[in-house]
């Protein structure tokens, strides 16, 4: 069981889509100067199947799909503070438990055939906070546990022309978490990740 930040941003329905359509240039520009807060306090008990809990506080997103594009433009500011905290306690479960904590200032998303011309441009100056405290026990099969906090991610999944990425990063990144994890048939897997800048290009 994995669980990634691109994948809960896409899960949790916070982007912003653009899709097949004809047109030939997309310009997003996001600035968030405002608190961005998330708090899951849950206790979960005696469940026959899987549990996954998720606190997820994000300050920007962007996601981008379909064929081709003449020109693609990304701005993202980030002045606020998003923070992310989750606690829970979780025992006598059949299935899988998943338990999810992130804080993520700016992420963007683009998946296509062709674009000509791509310029990402993501800055943080504030601090995504992450917290994960839980106690888990008696789990019938795989446990993943994770605190994520990011400033900026882009990934591109397309070719292109051109390609232009900054990212500029002046804030602090924390990922905190406390775990106690007991009984599990399964597997167990626990990450702590705080990540400044990071881009993944492909499909090229």
């Amino acid at each position: 069981m994995k669980t990634t930040v691109s994948i809960l941003a896409i899960a949790l329905g916070l982007a912003v889509s653009a899709g097949a359509a004809q047109a030939q240039s997309l310009d997003n520009s996001q600035r968030n100067n405002a608190n961005i807060r998330a708090q899951l306090n849950a206790t979960v008990q005696n469940v026959t199947e899987d549990v996954a809990l998720t606190s997820a506080a994000i300050a920007n997103s962007f996601t981008a799909e379909g064929s081709s594009l003449a020109t693609l433009n990304n701005y993202q500011n980030f002045w606020g503070d998003a923070r992310s905290d989750l606690s829970a306690s979780i025992s006598n479960v059949q299935g899988d438990v998943a338990a999810t904590s992130a804080a993520i200032a700016n992420s963007a998303s683009i998946e296509g055939d062709w674009v000509g011309v791509l310029n990402n441009t993501q800055l943080a100056a504030y601090d995504p906070t992450a917290t994960l405290n839980a106690t888990i026990g008696n789990v019938g099969g795989d446990v993943a546990a994770t605190s994520a906090a990011l400033s900026n991610s882009a990934s591109v999944n397309a070719d292109f022309g051109r390609l232009a990425s900054t990212q500029i990063n002046q804030a602090g990144v924390n990922a905190v978490m406390g775990a106690t994890v007991r009984d599990v048939r399964g597997s167990v897997n626990a990450t702590a990740a705080a990540i400044g800048n990071s881009l993944t290009v492909t499909g090229f």
